[in-house]
């Protein structure tokens, strides 16, 4: 990532107007800490006893970097198998994608194959950023993940980043979300900022990934933004 000028990230609270709207996924089996890390991120706190999501949940929070303001759209999908083809439907248009396993939970890091290749199947051509995050980092279990299994999964998926967090603690949940806006940033809008990929724009392009809620289906009763 280049960092040869200043790449602040400020967290916003309101939901003022955004320049880019960017939609990222969270995947990963159920109880590994998916909903409490973007709990954390998006209210600054540990939530206690959060059921399993079954389907989806929505979340969103703005940040401005280079005097820009992102709006991240969240969706935390859940870790049932059952709904695993309705699930897919949600994946169009993302540009990150995190993958979450447990250190409690061996198997939920073995099972990250099966949610990588669905991503695969999604995008045919070029991946979105993949990122994965070691959750519970404060259990970490005697019979742990070891750093040669994490290196090889990340290096045989074109992985871009890791990160080891507690949603419990809140160890590098922050850090991790300010780190991923930059990198979104770098990647995607900084090479073609133009009024042609702003959402204030009269000229915005329908089907830019830049701008997922111009894409005309469903609307999302959240934020009144389109989905899928």
């Amino acid at each position: 990532m280049k960092m040869d000028k200043n790449y602040e990230v400020i967290n916003l609270k309101d939901n003022t107007a955004a320049d880019y709207q960017i939609k990222a996924v969270f995947l990963g089996n159920a109880g590994v800490g998916k909903t409490s890390i973007i709990e954390y991120e998006v209210k600054d706190k540990f939530i206690e006893n959060i059921h399993s999501t079954s389907i989806f949940q929505y979340f969103s929070k703005n940040y401005q970097i280079c005097e820009k303001i992102i709006h991240l759209q969240i969706w935390d999908m859940g870790g049932d198998n059952t709904y695993e083809k309705v699930m897919a439907n949600f994946y169009n248009a993302a540009l990150c994608f995190f993958f979450v396993f447990s250190f409690d939970d061996k198997n939920s890091f073995y099972d990250l194959d099966k949610w990588v290749d669905n991503i695969k199947i999604e995008y045919q051509t070029e991946l979105p950023l993949l990122i994965l995050i070691g959750n519970k980092k404060d259990l970490i279990s005697s019979e742990k993940i070891t750093k040669e299994e994490i290196e090889d999964f990340m290096e045989k998926n074109n992985f871009d980043l890791y990160y080891e967090t507690s949603a419990k603690s809140g160890e590098s949940i922050h850090d991790l979300f300010e780190d991923i806006i930059k990198k979104l940033y770098i990647k995607f809008i900084e090479p073609n900022i133009s009024d042609s990929y702003s959402t204030k724009s009269s000229q915005s392009t329908k089907n830019s990934l830049l701008n997922p809620c111009g894409i005309d289906n469903d609307k999302c009763k959240v934020c009144d933004c389109f989905i899928f």
